[in-house]
């Protein structure tokens, strides 16, 4: 049995066992194994990670489909992203990944008016497994505190490290996309990720409330409360958020109801948001209450 066919056998076992598909385990795998490459090539501080796939660097994992990323240090057009690509695709690496760098498409993506960039489509292999996954780069959002270098662990061991959007600010900016969409959400990930980093990390009022203010800035829209930029989304999500959930099969990281999943995440945002509690206070993870040392 040649490696690339035990790799991917031993994909076949990991998704058996955490009760995934197999597509989804491989295409994960591809994407770990396109970034762990970026990271060995003259591109690798030019990206900044954030998204899905840099949960795994803060001990939480959930389905994802594309690799997140803000650009840095260059503007981005096509030409340059192609280059990235191809650059990739040329590390010699035994990981049973192949990338077809000819058949890379980049397209222009805006989803509402917080995301605007590029969308580069990846078509590769992993041993015969065909499959695709997009890169969604973005530029000229604020990043604060200032990117920092993450460990990001691989599913079937091993590591890669690379620039990483400090977890303070992902919970800012998926809080602030709350206020931004309010009911017409449909982003039930953003829920799902900020009650998970509630119970398992502790948190800096003024740093949170310092990042999501410079989100909010950006975006122009007041740093106000999530509750109330909220109301009535419960009766509205509930069929939807059921079926998400079970579909995605995440019913063993969310709550079954999604008035009590939203009324988790608020219960930890809201008190930054609207200034009720001070910057020297923390919030623990342990007590899921704001408190001050």
């Amino acid at each position: 049995m040649s490696q690339a066919s035990q790799l991917y056998a031993a994909l076949s076992r990991y998704a058996r066992a955490s009760g995934r598909a197999v597509s989804e385990t491989v295409t994960l795998y591809a994407m770990e194994a396109f970034l762990s490459r970026l990271a060995q090539t003259i591109y690798k501080d030019d990206f900044v990670l954030k998204g899905g796939v840099l949960l795994a660097a803060y001990r939480l994992r959930r389905p994802t489909s594309d690799i997140d990323m803000e650009a840095v240090n260059f503007q981005v057009d096509a030409s340059h992203l192609l280059a990235v690509v191809e650059a990739v695709a040329a590390v010699t690496v035994d990981d049973a990944l192949a990338i077809d760098a000819a058949r890379t498409e980049v397209r222009a993506i805006r989803e509402g008016d917080d995301y605007s960039g590029l969308r580069v489509k990846i078509f590769a292999h992993v041993y015969t497994s065909a499959l695709s996954f997009h890169l969604d780069i973005s530029t000229g959002d604020p990043i604060w505190l200032a990117p920092r270098s993450v460990a990001v662990p691989r599913i079937l061991g091993g590591e890669f490290e690379m620039l990483g959007y400090p977890l303070v600010m992902v919970v800012a900016e998926k809080a602030v996309t709350m206020l931004t969409r309010g009911t017409t959400s449909t982003r039930w990930r953003d829920i799902v990720d900020l009650r998970n980093f509630s119970l398992t990390h502790d948190f800096s009022a003024s740093e949170l409330r310092g990042a999501a203010q410079r989100v909010a800035d950006f975006r122009q829209v007041p740093l106000t409360s999530v509750s109330v930029a909220t109301t009535g989304w419960p009766v509205v999500a509930q069929t939807k958020w059921a079926a998400w959930r079970r579909k995605l099969a995440l019913t063993d990281i969310c709550l079954e109801s999604f008035d009590n999943q939203l009324a988790d995440v608020i219960h930890f945002i809201d008190p930054v948001f609207t200034g009720t509690v001070g910057d020297v206070d923390t919030w623990d993870s342990s007590t899921q209450r704001w408190a001050t040392p």
